[in-house]
């Protein structure tokens, strides 16, 4: 059943968005395909609970692809989170400062 957006002052984007639905880890079925749950909205609004089906090279080649641009391109989670307080030892490894209180 779709639902409303639930804040109307943060717009979403418009058409189409696939988002993976946290709750649900992604799985191998019983024929060696990767599915992966994911939730469909469109302009905002949810629309349907569905799968991703990926053979394990697509699979392969989307974590692939995904690692480089997250590798390349944006910040990690942990640098949004705690701003400047964070630096990258490594992959994988942060140091968190604490002078003050975290800033968030």
């Amino acid at each position: 059943m779709p639902t409303k957006p639930k804040n109307q002052s943060q717009k979403a984007p418009q058409g189409w968005r696939m988002d993976p639905i946290p709750s649900r880890p992604a799985y191998r079925d019983d024929d060696g395909n990767i599915r992966v749950p994911v939730w469909l909205t469109k302009n905002g609004r949810h629309m349907a609970d569905t799968e991703m089906v990926l053979l394990p090279s697509e699979a392969a080649l989307l974590a692939d692809n995904l690692a480089k641009a997250m590798r390349d391109n944006s910040r990690s989670m942990l640098h949004e989170i705690f701003r400047e307080s964070v630096t990258a030892l490594g992959p994988g490894v942060v140091y968190v400062s604490k002078p003050d209180q975290y800033r968030l």
